[in-house]
Order: C-alpha cells, then sequence, then structure tokens
C-alpha cells in the first residue's frame, strides 16, 4: 500500500514537471514570435528602401539603415553606389521623393558627433542621416535629447529633447 501511494506522488511531480516544461517552451515561443513580428514592418522597410535606392540612386552596397523620423518620416540609407562612392540616400516615407547627397561634399558623422559634444552632447547612441527644414542633416542623439546638425556646413541648427 506504500508502495502505491509513493509511486503516484511520482507520477505526480512528473506531471508537473512535464507542465512546467511545456509552460515554459510556450512562453519562450510565444515570445519569440512576438519579437519576429514586431520586426516584421522594419525589415520589409528596410527591403524595399534598398530596393528603390538600388534602382534611381545606384546604391550597390548598403552599410546601414535608420529610420528618420523629423516632421517628416525618412529612410536613411548610407553606402556605396556602383563606383565605390560613399552615397546617402533619403526616401520620404509615403512620397515619391528621393535625395541622393555624396558623403564627401559634406561633414562627416565623426564632425557632426564633435560639433554635438561642443554643443553639449554626452554619451553619442546614434548618428542618423535626416531631412529638416529643406536641407540635410546629421540628427545626433545623446541620451533624451536631438542634436540637428548641418550636413553641408556643419552648422548647428538646434537641440530637441523629449
Amino acid at each position: 500500500m506504500k508502495n502505491r501511494g509513493n509511486s503516484q506522488r511520482k507520477l505526480l511531480i512528473w506531471q508537473y514537471i512535464i507542465g512546467i516544461i511545456l509552460l515554459l517552451s510556450v512562453l519562450a515561443f510565444s515570445f519569440l514570435y512576438v519579437l519576429e513580428t514586431a520586426k516584421a514592418p522594419y525589415q520589409s522597410e528596410k527591403h524595399s528602401s534598398q530596393l528603390l535606392a538600388e534602382k534611381y540612386a545606384a546604391l550597390k552596397e548598403l552599410e546601414t539603415f535608420t529610420m528618420y523620423h523629423g516632421k517628416e518620416s525618412y529612410a536613411s540609407l548610407l553606402g556605396k553606389d556602383t563606383s565605390g562612392k560613399a552615397i546617402g540616400v533619403l526616401i520620404q516615407k509615403d512620397s515619391d521623393k528621393i535625395y541622393l547627397y555624396d558623403l564627401a561634399n559634406g561633414i562627416s558623422q565623426a564632425r557632426a558627433k564633435k560639433i554635438a559634444k561642443e554643443n553639449g552632447a554626452g554619451k553619442i547612441e546614434r548618428v542618423v542621416l535626416g531631412y529638416f527644414d529643406n536641407q540635410p542633416i546629421w540628427e545626433v542623439k545623446s541620451g533624451q535629447n536631438y542634436y540637428v546638425i548641418s550636413f553641408e556646413n556643419g552648422t548647428f541648427l538646434s537641440k530637441e529633447g523629449i
């Protein structure tokens, strides 16, 4: 009789262990599914923007892709064209406007970071090519602040905070 109670207890423990493993597996796969689903719009935007940049701006090698959200939203692509020249491409979201910039004709990202630091930026999180007040800009993010610097001449344009 004692053996029967002991085996039922072992069976119950195994049922708990299997149940916990199944629950953890469902939670892990659900988390991964949500994560993959959340990335889908970004990946779709990146792919379609890259195809447009290849077709209309002769982008051959994509180095970075980011979204710039100012007054308007732009897909910001940095890379090399078919001749190996460093270019920046801005594609306005929900529009047919595409802007192409030769990165050699403006200030570098490193210079934009330096200008932002001179104007109070701390640790730099990212630098994005964008479009602000009818001109190309570098948007430098530092903490909760965004430093807007003219791409063409390095003029510090504004500091915006969240």
